[in-house]
């Protein structure tokens, strides 16, 4: 074939070459023509020509430009895509985004997130999709339900107070009111909590081989997400998928986490299989040994092996670093609020038993648990590709370019919708002038803090911070356990002061606190409550 194109005459030649240049432009018109491209669209002078919008939203903090563009635009508007691709729907409000996470099935998770999630995660519950993912979750739920959750308290509460006990053995090693980055000491706590809950392992708060390995190495990942290579290679998968099938072991090689996870839980499949299947343990593995085969006696469905595997690599990485990162966040707005932290601490040393039962009772604990993770989801988005024609109902009608008034979207099949978490959890025209702010009084007020038809859909009070439908996050009941328990533990004997170091929110990976350029970094004071 480039043998005969080079034989081509200039003239044949030339209009080889204008046909190219004619289906381009055909191409993009056809494009120019499509509904989506009727949508607001943020200022032009704010796209790179070859990165779109796309570079101005990873450059800035996280959900920044969202939140200016929602108070310009409205909460669903459209970005300019990198590499000349289809014009990205960003669908902010209740209507758009229910309907998208709703029909999971119909929107699967965008083709930049798949590779990249077997490589650090597995392929696990979050990585599956269509009948795998409705196979996996249906097999899996029965680990976290209500009364499995609450067989984990233990474990929770006794990986919370080993984390205490660390903190005040620095404060007598450093002297009260050191400074701290209480970021690798809470990932340390959540790491723990994990692996004991998923698989019985003892991380030995974060100091095993282990432990330290996974801790450098999603510390590294941290760091590489805010360069430019880690900007660019999501996007580079998304757009061209084939990058993925390259003979590259940088593309091919599993992450460390996952090395280790998966390491671990088959020598402990191995070791303990029939031990688990008449009971001998309540770690996530075990329950899922056991609900498996009496699956497969009754109705002949079963996770294999390495679905099992690939699932405690995810339940590893996701269940420690998301909460981690959200509980980290919220004890800096305790810092930056001393009556409030000083509020949450009176409640919570009025107690007479310190259990999960009675914490879950402390109503400024829900507060300022939901208002944590109100302002600081650990995924403030999550993109996702429409496999069919459709069209997506709006909560408001939106002006269009034209000036028509539409109040749906018909969308077709490939088409990217990116859903912003964040601004669902903090629209202003939702939540109020303050909805910027840490303000967990607002869980107090009689109705409750908006109107709830306008709020966002989820499995836990009306915060978009675990998603919604099909995909909800399956371990969300014990993110909750796991935040207000070690919360609580950390203001009962801790106060926690600002240093008057900036802090910055960027995503990489997941939320995450930077502070003089470093990653994985929250300096905070602590001192030993009186």
């Amino acid at each position: 074939m480039t043998a005969t194109l080079f034989r081509l005459s200039p003239l044949d030649a030339a209009v080889v070459v204008a046909s190219g240049l004619l289906f381009v432009v055909i191409k993009y018109v056809k494009r120019g023509m499509e509904p989506v491209t009727k949508l607001p669209c943020p200022p032009s002078a704010q796209a790179h020509w070859l990165w779109g919008h796309e570079y101005a939203i990873w450059e800035g903090e996280a959900s920044r430009k969202y939140f200016e563009w929602t108070e310009l635009l409205g909460p669903v508007f459209r970005v300019k895509a990198a590499f000349f691709q289809r014009d990205v729907i960003v669908a902010g409000d209740a209507a758009s985004s229910t309907h998208v996470l709703q029909y999971a099935y119909r929107y699967e998770k965008a083709p930049g997130f798949l590779p990249i999630t077997v490589k650090l995660l597995g392929r696990g519950v979050v990585w599956a999709h269509g009948n795998e993912h409705k196979h996996q979750r249906k097999l899996i739920t029965p680990a976290f339900t209500v009364s499995a959750v609450r067989g984990m308290e233990a474990d929770v509460f006794e990986s919370a107070e080993k984390l205490v006990n660390r903190l005040k053995s620095v404060i007598e090693s450093r002297g009260d009111g050191t400074v701290v980055n209480i970021e690798p000491h809470v990932a340390s706590c959540t790491l723990d909590v994990i692996g004991r809950i998923a698989f019985g392992h003892d991380f030995g708060s974060g100091e095993s081989s282990d432990a330290k390995a996974i801790s450098e190495a999603w510390h590294k990942d941290v760091v590489l997400g805010r360069t430019f290579a880690g900007f660019l290679a999501p996007i580079l998968i998304g757009s061209f998928p084939w990058i993925n099938n390259l003979p590259i072991p940088a593309l091919q090689q599993d992450g460390v986490t996952k090395q280790i996870a998966l390491r671990l839980a088959t020598r402990i499949l191995a070791e303990n299989r029939e031990n688990l299947k008449v009971g001998g343990g309540r770690d996530i593995l075990s329950l899922l040994v056991r609900d498996s085969e009496q699956r497969k006696k009754e109705t002949g469905e079963a996770l294999e092996d390495w679905q099992l595997l690939e699932n405690i690599s995810t339940f590893i990485m996701v269940g420690h670093e998301t909460t981690s990162c959200s509980v980290i966040f919220t004890l800096l707005e305790l810092a930056r609020h001393p009556e409030v932290q000083a509020r949450l601490q009176a409640e919570i040393r009025a107690l007479n038993d310190f259990n999960y039962e009675d914490l879950s009772k402390l109503e400024y604990l829900d507060a300022v648990t939901k208002e944590g993770l109100r302002l600081h989801p650990a995924s403030p988005r999550t993109d996702r590709i429409a496999l069919e024609d459709d069209v997506i109902p709006l909560s408001t009608p939106i002006q269009t370019r034209g000036g028509k008034t539409i109040t749906e979207i018909p969308v077709k099949a490939g088409q990217v919708i990116q859903v912003p978490l964040s601004v669902l959890n903090c629209n202003p025209a939702i939540w109020g002038a303050d909805a910027y702010e840490f303000k967990p009084s607002r869980w107090l007020t009689p109705g409750g803090p908006a109107d709830a038809d306008a709020m966002p859909r989820g499995p836990y009070s009306n915060l978009a911070t675990f998603v919604d439908g099909p995909r909800t996050c399956i371990g969300w009941r014990l993110a909750v356990m796991e935040f207000k328990v070690i919360l609580a533990v950390l203001i009962r004997d801790f106060v926690f002061e600002t240093t008057g170091a900036r802090i910055e929110e960027y995503i990489s990976g997941t939320l995450q606190a930077f502070c003089e350029g470093k990653g994985a970094n929250m300096p905070l004071k602590i001192r030993l409550a009186a």
